[in-house]
């Protein structure tokens, strides 16, 4: 019973955080003349890839005591912030009028993901080291 309370808390936690999330890059989309370009969900993908190497790479690093944030900020705000559906059909929008744009959205997309990611890292782990 107890283990099913617990997934309850986290299903909450997560749709709160989640709803967060959707707000901020909702809110970001209203940013007026660019906030429909391909360019805000990519800078969205990549501000969620870095935050979410932060937040993994400072967790990784302290006690479980907070684990109820894990869902909360992890899967629940960052989820719900970043667009990875929104990409894919702003991918098939531009292939339909420019295969190169489009590969280049795909290319910058992902590897400006991968370095966010260890940029966060870095920055994640100094957290740590700042705190002890």
């Amino acid at each position: 019973m107890e283990r099913q309370h617990n997934y309850l808390i986290e299903l909450v936690i997560v749709g709160l955080g989640g709803g967060i999330g959707g707000s901020l890059r909702y809110i970001l989309s209203l940013i007026p003349i660019i906030g429909h370009l391909f360019l805000i969900t990519m800078g969205i993908n990549w501000l969620g890839a870095l935050l979410l190497a932060i937040f993994g790479a400072y967790l990784s690093q302290v006690s479980n005591q907070l684990s109820l944030w894990q869902p909360f900020i992890g899967t629940g705000i960052i989820g719900g912030f970043t667009t990875f559906s929104t990409m894919i059909l702003q991918i098939n929008q531009l292939a339909s009028h420019n295969y190169l744009i489009a590969g280049g959205y795909i290319f910058f997309t992902i590897f400006g993901g991968i370095i966010m990611v260890n940029i966060g890292r870095k920055i994640g782990r100094q957290f740590d080291e700042v705190t002890t």
